[in-house]
């Protein structure tokens, strides 16, 4: 019986083997690879003497990739929190009420989420536009003067992170919805019938019960939008003066503008490790185990 148990393990392996082959052929061979390259001075794709840890001491003292992560972090952060708001309070709103406009509301919602970014950061682009713009045309409506979004710091660092928050809104609206629509309505129903109010319905019961929807959401977007370089790229190309320069955007120059490919390694993982501990924080902070 054992060995009999045992051979039903091994051929039961097998199973997993084909997915094991891909996760290590594009992710664990790439991943060391960066790690190689970030310990060799890479340029112009010729590798160059062994650096060993100087990129990466490189990439952690150079006042611009600091610059950039501080940017990186509030936009992304600020980004989050509000698109996981207004994603819980537009879920709380469509799973009170039944019907088709509830389901419009879900579409029109999940539209900026499966829409490419390079479109829709060219969309913003133009409706932000300081002459042709939408955005302005509005604003000489009411009797201002126009507002050259993108060629001004504080309006464009805004408009980043409008832009990202209005693209992630929807996933977030989709996944809390997703969880509150799986709660037990018995559970619903006698809070109500002992009196609980809908505000300490939400706050004892809801919110508890979706804590890994909205966790897994915050944990998705945190890391697409700290990791997000098209829009970035389209919408303000990290201007004006550098404002909007995030850390994808410094891997981006470093990599095809310098053709620093050793220290944009290094940056790569870096970047991945401010991830993980990003990632660890969150579970830590919501007491989550898996």
């Amino acid at each position: 019986m054992n060995r009999r148990g045992t051979l039903r393990r091994c051929a039961n392996s097998l199973y997993t083997l084909p997915a094991m082959i891909l996760l290590f052929m594009f992710l664990i061979v790439p991943l060391g690879y960066t790690v190689y390259c970030g310990m060799y001075q890479y340029k112009y794709m010729v590798r160059g003497n062994f650096m060993g840890l100087e990129n990466f001491i490189y990439c952690l003292t150079d006042e611009t990739i600091l610059s950039s992560f501080l940017t990186t972090f509030f936009i992304t952060f600020v980004a989050t929190a509000i698109a996981i708001v207004l994603g819980l309070l537009l879920a709380l709103w469509i799973d009170s009420r039944t019907g088709w406009f509830s389901y419009l509301i879900e579409m029109i919602g999940l539209i900026p989420w499966v829409i490419s970014m390079v479109v829709a950061g060219l969309l913003w682009r133009w409706l932000f536009h300081g002459d042709l713009g939408l955005f302005n045309v509005f604003v000489k409506a009411i009797g201002l003067d126009p507002v050259n979004v993108i060629q001004q710091k504080v309006p464009a660092v805004t408009a980043l992170i409008f832009v990202m928050s209005w693209r992630t809104i929807g996933y977030a609206m989709i996944m809390i919805l997703a969880g509150l629509k799986g709660l037990d309505h018995t559970l619903l129903e006698a809070a109500k019938v002992d009196g609980a109010s809908p505000l300490q319905t939400l706050l004892r019961i809801k919110l508890p019960l979706i804590k890994s929807s909205v966790l897994l959401s915050t944990i998705v977007l945190t890391v697409s939008n700290f990791t997000n370089n098209t829009v970035p790229k389209v919408l303000t190309n990290g201007g004006p003066l550098d404002a909007t320069n995030v850390i994808t955007l410094q891997q981006y120059n470093m990599s095809f503008t310098y053709y620093e490919f050793g220290r944009s390694s290094a940056l790569s993982v870096l970047v991945m490790i401010v991830t993980v501990i990003i990632i660890a924080c969150y579970m830590k902070v919501a007491r989550y185990e898996l």
